[in-house]
């Protein structure tokens, strides 16, 4: 149902908890992606949050997705069980927005399913129905390997040393972070295009 909505998180975890109301190894969401079609003519536009690598990074991105998100329309991601978990995580942790967070998990559609139950199946898929697997086939002329960053896991130990960094060193990896995040999303339009 439209408008339809491209949404993707990218988390962190901690070993020792970083910020109230969190846990050991919690995945706490620090970032998204959002593409957004209000309509079948319409053109797609792109919404996004990355949080500063030092301050809770949850309830600015709350109120971001929530803002974004509106009340109608389908939330398509990529193997949505992540998203979800990490809406309900949020929820738990910020009661106040509870409702709102979780009547997003209503409106999810998971894009994964034709390729992860094989409806729709190339052998360059190489048996997975990963998101970094599908893109490249389906979709030839969008690829990661011009990123700085490729893949969730780089992007999460990259956001974990920005408050380490200088500040043009942080700002060059916060844009390699934004990049990264947005092709995710735009992946998903194309796919679904």
């Amino acid at each position: 149902k439209y408008p339809l909505y491209y949404f993707d998180f990218e988390t962190v975890m901690y070993g020792v908890p970083e910020f109230d109301f969190s846990s050991p190894y919690q995945q706490i969401p620090f970032q998204f992606s959002l593409h957004v079609q209000q309509s079948a003519e319409a053109e797609v536009e792109h919404y996004q949050f990355l949080g500063d690598g030092i301050n809770d990074p949850r309830e600015r991105l709350i109120e971001a997705m929530l803002r974004y998100l509106g009340n109608q329309g389908s939330i398509f991601g990529w193997w949505i069980s992540f998203e979800q978990g990490r809406i309900k995580e949020l929820a738990r942790n910020f009661p106040k927005y509870e409702k709102e967070l979780l009547a997003l998990n209503e409106r999810m559609v998971d894009l994964i399913k034709p390729f992860k139950s094989q409806a729709y199946y190339h052998p360059d898929f190489n048996g997975s129905a990963s998101l970094k697997n599908v893109l490249p086939i389906v979709v030839p002329e969008l690829s990661y390997a011009a990123l700085d960053i490729q893949e969730g896991g780089t992007a999460s130990f990259v956001y974990s040393q920005l408050k380490g960094m200088d500040e043009q060193t942080a700002a060059e990896n916060m844009n390699d972070l934004l990049e990264y995040c947005h092709l995710d999303t735009l992946a998903m339009v194309k796919i679904w295009e």
